[in-house]
């Protein structure tokens, strides 16, 4: 996603009616300035040489065509967030790093078991989505661990290390929408030692329903995953709304049409007034 807009279109081109509704956000092309890093900055042109001087210098881009409008332009922009659908039947929030905190355990791990902290997390990231998907069992990886790092754990780290506390400010929006009638539901890319402990916690008894990656046999931010959920609850895209933290995450869920909140601090908004914001309503 993106933190500001710059554009080299003629004053009269057609798209100029959707950028000029983020005019503290739009910059002219080639930069006099530079307000954020190259790679958080989007370019909007009708110029092929543009487009390759935009990648050369790491922005994005996207080409003001017949198919530009703001419906394509907001998945990519990190500071808007959607507005809830009217009616909306179905709210979808993320767990970690939503409604808990303090869930990174890898540097623990790593310290506990005196393993090359950066070989580490460098192979545990070709395992993390087959972890989340339930293909690839955490015991599975351990032992994986143990061939290549000869290193022999205890017990499961996944579980020990992870220490995962409430975030009351979405405990309380959760609460209130259900007391308002709202259906609500967890989406949740996890594995299952993590699941266990959120379970034990009271976390999963926050929603409606909850729907865990590992258990579904698919994680975000695959289309799949969504529509899995929206099928289960019979609720039309139209009328729900996804809460998570990150990016990813979002600007997928928003390509194909399903209105969201990034909760993070990130495009000049923090997290908490982009909740208060949308959810004035009930908070």
């Amino acid at each position: 996603m993106y933190d500001r807009l710059c554009t080299d279109l003629s004053s009269g081109h057609p798209a100029q009616e959707v950028l000029q509704q983020f005019t503290d956000r739009l910059d002219a092309f080639p930069l006099q300035r530079l307000d954020c890093p190259m790679n958080r900055c989007l370019l909007v042109t009708d110029r092929a040489d543009s487009v390759e001087e935009a990648q050369r210098l790491g922005m994005g881009s996207m080409l003001a065509d017949g198919r530009f409008g703001l419906d394509s332009l907001l998945p990519h922009l990190s500071w808007v967030d959607s507005p809830i659908p009217d009616p909306c039947s179905l709210f979808l929030f993320d767990m970690g790093n939503v409604v808990v905190k303090n869930i990174t355990m890898l540097g623990k791990i790593a310290k506990r078991w005196n393993l090359d902290r950066e070989e580490f997390f460098t192979d545990y990231l070709h395992y993390e989505f087959p972890l989340m998907d339930g293909t690839f069992s955490s015991a599975q990886y351990w032992a994986h661990v143990k061939e290549v790092f000869g290193t022999e754990v205890e017990g499961d780290p996944f579980y020990d290390a992870f220490e995962p506390v409430f975030n009351d400010e979405i405990v309380s929006l959760i609460a209130k929408l259900r007391a308002a009638g709202k259906r609500v539901v967890c989406a949740s890319n996890t594995i299952d030692p993590h699941w266990r402990i959120l379970d034990a916690m009271g976390a999963l008894s926050l929603f409606d329903e909850v729907y865990a990656s590992h258990l579904m046999r698919t994680t975000k931010p695959s289309r799949h995953f969504f529509m899995q959920i929206l099928q289960s609850e019979g609720c039309p895209i139209e009328q729900a709304y996804f809460i998570d933290d990150h990016e990813p995450n979002i600007e997928r869920a928003r390509s194909f049409g399903l209105a969201s909140l990034l909760y993070a601090d990130k495009g000049g908004r923090e997290a908490s007034e982009r909740l208060s914001s949308a959810f004035s309503f009930v908070l």
